[in-house]
């Protein structure tokens, strides 16, 4: 759910669907050819999308005609906001940061359940993404979470060496232009405890390659796979440490 592109004058999306528009400069919307194509789209159409997790009903605004990809809730952010809820991860007290934020949705799951989360994506998506974070979280949860400004492999001096035990990362790695300053932002937030863990779909052998990529620096290893969405989690650590967070 990261924005796909840098400081393009054009724009062309078109990875996750096989139907896509190039759009003009500071357009960042991704439109099918066919406005009804499929079921499947129905629901990224819809305003608002709900979900329970953690005792809480929670309700996220999307915005797929002026945000695209990025505005609305993709399967691996679900699956991920599940695997989190099982308590998987002991979340009361850790330090997190959610990339590619898009909606929020993994980030205001992970303040609900105890964590200090920093959610963040491109400058473009901070409006968007701070109302659903206010929107969801109680007043007495709100100081957990803050919304931040980051570009991979770019602003990386306003985040601290390792400063967070968790990294969250939902349906962001399909992109593979960003591949290496993602991998450069990884290796900047994580420290020898930290744990990163990735939710997402397998589509092309691109995907594979950046795992490869991924286990050259961190150990990898699926620890989640749900059959149903077809969601994989895979959990990455620096490679002199394999202990659990």
């Amino acid at each position: 759910m990261h924005f796909l592109t840098r400081a393009s004058p054009r724009i062309l999306l078109h990875d996750r669907f096989e139907g896509s528009r190039e759009l003009g400069a500071g357009k960042m919307a991704l439109v099918p050819y066919e406005e009804a194509a499929g079921i499947g789209l129905q629901k990224f159409h819809k305003p608002l999308a709900t979900f329970s997790f953690a005792n809480r009903t929670i309700q996220i605004r999307q915005d797929w005609r002026q945000l695209g990809v990025a505005a609305v809730v993709w399967d691996a952010a679900v699956v991920l906001s599940t695997y989190l809820e099982m308590g998987a991860v002991e979340l009361r007290g850790c330090s997190a940061v959610e990339l590619g934020a898009g909606t929020g949705l993994v980030g205001i799951v992970a303040a609900l359940l105890g964590a200090h989360v920093t959610i963040t994506d491109r400058k473009v998506a901070l409006e968007f993404l701070k109302s659903n974070v206010q929107t969801n979280l109680p007043p007495h949860i709100q100081p957990k979470a803050v919304v931040k400004e980051l570009t991979w492999g770019q602003n990386l001096g306003s985040f601290s060496p390792g400063e967070f035990d968790l990294i969250l990362g939902a349906d962001i790695i399909y992109l593979e232009e960003t591949f290496t300053d993602l991998l450069q932002t990884l290796e900047h937030l994580c420290s020898d405890h930290s744990v990163i863990l990735l939710a997402c779909r397998i589509r092309y052998e691109r995907d594979n390659n950046f795992l490869a990529m991924l286990e050259r620096q961190f150990t990898v290893s699926k620890v989640h796979y749900d059959p149903g969405k077809d969601v994989h989690i895979y959990k990455a650590q620096k490679q002199n440490q394999r202990e659990d967070l």
